[in-house]
């Protein structure tokens, strides 16, 4: 079974018809366009942004990923500051969702100084 990925859909194609994974109107996967910065974070603190969209949730998982540090947004907004004080320096993963249930992931640096 052989998955291609088009910026329509996602189908699945093997001895028969392709089915497609991404049914009705949802959006591709990873049309969300998110803004991190600074990455590396080195103050302890980064702005999130969203060009299409506004933020609902914000997660962080370690390498190991294990969810270090998890945000709801209650209000609708696309442009988010986050505080990150308890965190150790290291590698972690960004989750943002969007209020329309796109979600993308990105690698984020927690350093504290350059």
């Amino acid at each position: 079974m052989v998955a291609f990925l088009t910026m329509s859909a996602l189908t699945v194609s093997g001895t028969g018809n392709a089915i497609p994974l991404n049914p009705g109107n949802e959006r591709p996967l990873n049309q969300l366009e998110l803004k991190v910065f600074p990455n590396p974070v080195l103050q302890k603190q980064f702005t999130i942004e969203l060009s299409n969209g506004n933020i609902s949730e914000i997660s962080i998982a370690n390498i190991a990923g294990q969810q270090v540090f998890m945000q709801k947004c209650t209000s609708p907004e696309n442009r988010v500051t986050v505080k990150i004080q308890a965190l150790p320096d290291g590698i972690y993963f960004l989750k943002v969702s969007s209020v329309n249930n796109v979600a993308k992931t990105i690698k984020l640096l927690v350093r504290s100084s350059q």
